[in-house]
């Protein structure tokens, strides 16, 4: 039976057998390239960053899409002074706490809708309500709280506090989590049906500093969601094969896998706990392969994914690449992607 999208991904993240492998993407700039549109617009006006997305959906006739921007909506609540461009992401000009230690110097938010949260939840409530149950979204809540730190603080200076003032860096943590949170659930009030965050620079952490620094925050982030009822995802960045036993432990429902992880490595150390979405090769496949490239890539995840050692079909798979998609994408190359998915993804 030929499921709708939305049901299809319900039925893979839960790990119960859908009709095929669903295809969600992560892909942000290709979509404004398609459509014309400038990156400081898109990132600052709500319907635009919608009718964007939905018109990329349209065009390719993948299972969802993530409405998402860029990563710097949190570290501009708290302080940051933002940069935008018309034709990439936007940027810090100023990171609050580069020069001091001073933490009254961070604007707290007393909402989840201050600043430029409000943006991301109302694009989040415009695009529940143009698609209804056409089409998976995933609201992306900007970043974990490692992530937030070094944003506000800068990587290198926050990556000599763990040694040389790790109570700094708890009490930032805190700031960060607590406004974290907040934003989470306003975008998971608004209508998705499911969230997602990245904390990619905790996949800089050695496994004992994950453990002390990122993981617990982590879990404290997604254990203040639980309430809503939906999945929330996980993205770090790069290879993560020393801590994916953490992420596991957070208890996220998926993890968004990175190119530089192999998914039958993922499969196995993750036992069909969580979700696994990913992972083709952003730039070497998706950008510079051809689409037999693209077919190949998706075909070796999906069988990897999906087929159980002992012959059997499993689930909790969603392909996707494995990072967001380049802005020069070759669109038969996206269209590949999801002809995959059809072709070698069915469970029968």
């Amino acid at each position: 039976m030929e499921l709708n999208s939305v049901e299809r991904v319900r039925r893979a993240i839960a790990g119960e057998i859908p009709d095929r492998v669903p295809v969600i993407p992560l892909i942000i700039h290709h979509t404004m390239k398609i459509a014309q549109v400038r990156y400081d617009q898109y990132a600052q006006d709500p319907d635009l960053l919608v009718r964007t997305q939905i018109n990329a959906w349209r065009t390719y006739g993948y299972d969802g899409f993530h409405v998402t921007c860029d990563n710097w909506i949190l570290p501009s609540v708290l302080g940051c002074t933002i940069q935008f461009f018309p034709d990439q992401p936007p940027t810090a000009a100023t990171r609050v706490l580069a020069k001091s230690k001073d933490l009254n110097l961070l604007t707290r938010p007393r909402s989840g809708t201050d600043g430029r949260m409000g943006f991301k939840v109302e694009a989040t409530r415009k695009a529940a309500q143009a698609i209804g149950d056409q089409c998976y979204l995933k609201t992306n809540f900007d970043q974990g709280p490692f992530s937030l730190a070094t944003a506000v603080r800068g990587i290198e200076p926050l990556m000599m506090d763990l040694y040389d003032d790790p109570q700094f860096v708890f009490d930032l943590l805190e700031i960060c989590t607590e406004t974290v949170i907040m934003f989470a659930r306003a975008c998971g009030q608004a209508g998705c049906h499911a969230l997602t965050f990245g904390d990619s620079t905790a996949g800089l952490l050695n496994p004992r500093q994950f453990a002390c620094f990122a993981a617990p925050f982590e879990k404290q982030v997604i254990s203040a969601l639980a309430d809503l009822d939906i999945p929330v995802f996980l993205h770090i960045c790069g290879d993560t094969a020393h801590i994916i036993d953490q992420m596991v432990a957070t208890g996220a429902t998926g993890l968004e896998v990175d190119y530089q992880n192999d998914i039958a490595f993922y499969r196995e150390k993750t036992g069909g706990q969580v979700c696994l979405q990913g992972n083709i090769e952003p730039s070497r496949i998706l950008f510079m392969g051809s689409p037999a490239d693209v077919t190949q890539a998706s075909r070796t995840a999906i069988e990897q994914a999906i087929h159980a050692p002992d012959g059997s079909w499993q689930s909790h798979f969603i392909l996707s690449s494995g990072c967001e998609v380049p802005r020069d994408t070759p669109p038969e190359n996206l269209r590949a992607m999801v002809r995959a998915a059809h072709e070698f993804g069915r469970y029968e």
